[in-house]
């Protein structure tokens, strides 16, 4: 019971982190709505400009840098505790798992040096 009891929690808990992005990203979003509608339902004309600046809010020019540097540390973090199981074939293993978040922060990386400001 044990053995499964593990990698049911490892899981869950990969599921409820990436259900709380989703979550407050959706809720960025509609509160953003919901500014845009209570000013418009005032009489205020919302300009090209201001549009621009409330989209920007969503999205920082820098987040596929902080991203990747998030994904980088995160394997960092993964292969520090690799070795420091200090067991061959478990440290191997876990070096393995952690080159998939390392890429993931490449790309993230790669992403935000090729895109410039566009």
């Amino acid at each position: 019971m044990e053995s499964i009891l593990a990698p049911i929690t490892l899981f869950l808990m990969i599921a409820t982190v990436l259900w709380l992005v989703v979550y407050f990203k959706f809720r960025t979003r509609q509160e953003l709505q919901i500014t845009v509608r209570d000013a418009v339902a005032a009489g205020n004309s919302l300009s090209g400009e201001a549009l621009e600046n409330l989209m920007a809010a969503l999205q920082p020019k820098r987040s596929d840098l902080r991203r990747g540097l998030l994904w980088m540390a995160l394997a960092l973090a993964i292969g520090v505790f690799a070795i420091a199981i200090n067991d061959t074939d478990a440290t191997r293993s876990v070096l393995g798992v952690a080159a998939f978040p390392f890429f993931i922060g490449l790309a993230y990386f790669l992403l935000w040096r090729l895109g410039g400001d566009k």
